[in-house]
């Protein structure tokens, strides 16, 4: 059951999407959203073209009035975001609190999770380095990996309401983890739930899918069910995804090997790369 939701402030305007999914996450009783403020300890670090023979770093740190007179400003700036954070979800009747953490962004986000039931990140907008467009955040696969929690991470648009929850079961344990949220979500009012695999034949697809489905039914839902013949996950779950119109794709996150991954490439990443709607990640 979502209780409360980690919301990790970003400052471009693809935020607006993970606001507007926390919220409509948050429109339940009991429900509220902790908004957090992050202070890049990066932030303060000047790159400098270091020496042929590697003597010289290749950052160093500001003097130190210098740095606090940053640190000062970034603070500011954060206190406003979150200010007017309060102010929205006043507006929208939803109980919050807020608070500015500094350090490695990633690793306070893994640390903040623990108290509560989901982490909810934009696409974009938390690290200050230039980005292609479309491209999620080096801030994201760190969070994921990182969080004993969910992360839902907000698709480019949200239209206001969730339709189709699309869960995407591969019989790991990320994604039998992942089954606790999806249920949370397929129960809400109006919502139609999907459960789907990728295997080589039907037959060993349905045997796969047959612990899930019989999780959602105990928790009072009747998933329709697919299998999908073929063996590029990452293709065929975005192709699913478009054909369901899901609204949100919920699946297991980085079940292989960093290693594996270096060499293939990551299902997961390749999802978030290019699926365009909201995906909630459990690793």
């Amino acid at each position: 059951m979502i209780r409360s939701i980690l919301l990790p402030i970003a400052d471009l305007p693809l935020a607006t999407s993970a606001r507007d999914t926390a919220f409509w996450l948050a429109r339940k009783d009991g429900c509220r959203i902790h908004a957090l403020a992050l202070i890049d300890v990066k932030a303060f670090e000047i790159p400098i073209m270091g020496t042929p023979d590697g003597f010289m770093p290749s950052v160093v740190t500001p003097p130190i009035q210098e740095s606090q007179t940053l640190l000062d400003d970034m603070t500011a700036m954060a206190k406003e975001r979150l200010e007017q954070f309060v102010r929205e979800c006043g507006a929208q009747g939803i109980p919050c609190s807020t608070d500015i953490k500094t350090g490695i962004p990633g690793e306070i986000i893994a640390r903040q999770a623990v108290a509560h039931d989901i982490v909810v990140l934009s696409r974009s907008g938390y690290s200050h380095g230039a980005q292609a467009e479309g491209r999620v955040d080096p801030l994201v696969p760190h969070a994921i990996r990182g969080s004993i929690r969910p992360v839902l991470v907000s698709g480019q648009r949200f239209n206001g309401e969730v339709r189709n929850v699309l869960v995407a079961f591969d019989g790991s344990v990320h994604a039998a983890r992942a089954l606790t949220v999806a249920a949370e979500l397929g129960a809400r009012p109006g919502v139609q739930c999907t459960v789907a695999t990728i295997a080589s034949s039907e037959e060993l697809g349905s045997e796969l899918l047959a612990p899930a489905e019989a999780y959602l039914y105990h928790h009072g839902l009747t998933p329709k069910k697919q299998v999908v013949i073929g063996n590029k996950p990452s293709e065929l779950i975005c192709g699913l995804v478009e054909s369901a119109r899901a609204d949100i794709l919920v699946m297991g996150a980085y079940g292989h090997s960093p290693i594996r991954e270096m060499l293939f490439g990551s299902t997961t990443e390749r999802v978030l790369s290019h699926c365009g709607c909201t995906v909630i990640l459990q690793s």
